[in-house]
């Protein structure tokens, strides 16, 4: 069920329409001027090729997901309007909740725990759990991240300038994606928030921004991570076929292109300078999880009905083979090693799996 937003439209579509459109409208129209157009991202002069994968298509292996809960959205069910999930350091996953502006604590079996979200929090746009059990909320729309202990209390707010669309927590500090326009895709921070360096020139100056090069840090930290340096993450594009792995230097350590190739999308900018990715544009990749030494990577190009998880090497990114989804509609999904925690349309279920072992 679709709940109505402040403003009558549908909840659903504030959420997806805020990471297509927030902060956009500083970040090229000075440069495009006034005349509505369409341009097609590129990569910035300079910046590396990426690496195409052996593969083009996918090969599909077999693996039983058993439903362990279902646990309902809509008005008066336990979610409004769920909208991503994130699996914590402490075995438990963490429900950003958009209709109700709160994160929700979900245990292995399905029980929902505390929430964490004051009554001001604008249009959260991510969610980090820190290994102690912190929970870090994106808040862009108030300029700022929400740092919450494990028990539900505000420690702090840090304010940010440009505020951070996505959020990758390291053991010094984290990694933001700005909402609005710089020459890097990647701000990294201290603790408290203190400026420590940018790296990421991926898109040409005027374009860059967590808008245009919109995406996800695949969510894990990296513990078991063999050969994967320490704090190293991946940035997996929504709307373009890529995967980029840096390590908390800024080092890039690899830029692959995904099973299925997919292009850097085209941004639409209306007269009034207010640019936005269309709707209809297809989605490389929708999620990522690491579980080991593999990407999982929830992605809908190139999938007829359905979605697949994709897994790739985690430390080179090449691609291995593809599993079925057990939710055909699923939004986002965190996977551990074993247990599946899907967003689909009518709320979030929880799927037990054998692991990547078994495959």
């Amino acid at each position: 069920m679709t709940v109505a937003g402040r403003s009558g439209m549908p909840r659903e579509r504030v959420f997806w329409i805020l990471l297509a459109t927030l902060a956009v409208a500083g970040v090229v129209g000075g440069l495009l001027g006034h005349k509505a157009r369409t341009v097609r991202l590129t990569l910035a002069p300079g910046a590396p090729e990426p690496v195409a994968q052996a593969a083009t298509v996918r090969t599909w292996r077999e693996v039983r997901f058993e439903r362990i809960a279902e646990i309902p959205a809509g008005t008066g069910a336990p979610l409004d309007l769920p909208t991503l999930v994130k699996a914590g350091p402490d075995g438990l996953a963490y429900v950003l909740d958009s209709g109700r502006t709160q994160v929700r604590k979900l245990a292995p079996d399905g029980r929902l725990g505390a929430a964490y979200g004051p009554a001001d929090l604008g249009d959260p746009t991510d969610v980090a759990v820190a290994p102690g059990g912190a929970v870090w909320i994106c808040d862009p729309d108030r300029g700022r991240i929400v740092v919450f202990s494990p028990d539900g209390r505000i420690e702090r707010e840090i304010r940010m300038a440009p505020a951070a669309m996505r959020l990758k927590l390291l053991a010094d500090g984290f990694v933001g994606t700005p909402v609005s326009h710089s020459t890097d895709l990647f701000q990294r921070h201290g603790l408290q928030g203190e400026a420590k360096g940018a790296f990421g020139r991926l898109l040409p100056d005027g374009l860059q921004s967590a808008i245009t090069a919109d995406g996800w840090f695949a969510d894990s930290w990296f513990a078991d991570a063999g050969a994967s340096p320490e704090g190293a993450f991946v940035y997996l594009f929504r709307y373009a076929g890529l995967l980029a792995s840096y390590d908390s230097s800024g080092r890039l350590l690899f830029l692959r292109r995904t099973v299925v190739p997919h292009p850097l999308p085209e941004v639409q900018i209306d007269e009034a300078d207010r640019p936005r990715i269309s709707a209809d544009t297809p989605i490389s990749s929708l999620s990522g999880s690491v579980i080991g030494n593999a990407l999982v990577v929830l992605s809908t190009e190139g999938v007829e009905r359905g979605r697949a998880l994709d897994v790739y090497d985690l430390r080179t990114g090449d691609y291995r083979f593809s599993l079925r989804s057990p939710v055909p509609d699923a939004r986002y999904a965190a996977v551990t090693a074993d247990r599946l925690y899907a967003v689909g349309r009518q709320g979030v279920s929880v799927w037990s799996w054998p692991g990547l072992e078994a495959r």
